[in-house]
């Protein structure tokens, strides 16, 4: 059996993988900011969150990322594109502005999206343990330390669901239209100093004309 899946009514989230070398110099990037600068992103005003660091560009470049990344919104473009039943095209991305997240106990961001951009990006670095849910439940349900993609198109609860959860594993990357909304849960750890790094970042596309 050949089949099709269209689906233009709504929008995905696309969950890959870093590279391991992607994901070493993302953790050197991040360690040297953290370390020898002051929180200087905390004007995001996204998160109930104390330390957010912007990211420079020109350190993507040197530590030789950048491709990486754009190459996964790309992906991200294209299958977008087929989505809604488009001739398949090149495209180009263009990283508006990157964030580092170092994350501690009882921190959280509420439900947002990201304004200014086509395409929004999380990947996630390091991960601690976390203290047990102080109560479990079957299905979604505000999971400790989870991020949630949340959507309202949907009518069907059937075949479809509004909301979905991931528990995330260092070196997930998540892919997304920048209005997509999400949330993240907050978490609690033995010490309450295990930290939970993400960065995130924004992107723009266009179409590449031949």
């Amino acid at each position: 059996m050949n089949f099709e899946l269209i689906q233009p009514w709504s929008t995905f989230v696309m969950k890959t993988k870093l590279s391991p070398a992607v994901l070493d110099s993302m953790l050197k990037i991040t360690d040297e900011i953290i370390e020898t600068r002051e929180s200087d992103a905390s004007d995001l005003k996204a998160g109930q969150i104390l330390q957010q660091y912007f990211v420079d560009e020109e350190i993507l470049w040197r530590e030789q990322v950048m491709d990486f990344l754009m190459y996964g919104c790309q992906t991200y473009v294209q299958q977008s594109q087929k989505q809604l039943l488009k001739p398949e095209g090149k495209w180009m991305s263009r990283m508006t502005l990157m964030w580092i997240n170092s994350q501690y106990d009882n921190e959280y961001f509420p439900i947002h999206v990201h304004t200014n951009c086509s395409i929004a990006a999380t990947m996630y670095l390091k991960i601690p343990e976390f203290l047990p849910s102080r109560q479990t439940y079957e299905g979604p349900a505000g999971q400790d330390g989870c991020i949630e993609f949340i959507n309202n198109t949907t009518t069907d609860y059937l075949h479809t669901t509004p909301n979905v959860q991931f528990q995330p594993q260092v070196g997930d990357f998540f892919i997304f239209s920048g209005l997509q909304r999400h949330q993240v849960y907050p978490f609690r750890t033995l010490d309450g100093k295990g930290e939970r790094r993400s960065v995130s970042f924004n992107t723009e596309f266009a179409p590449i004309n031949e």
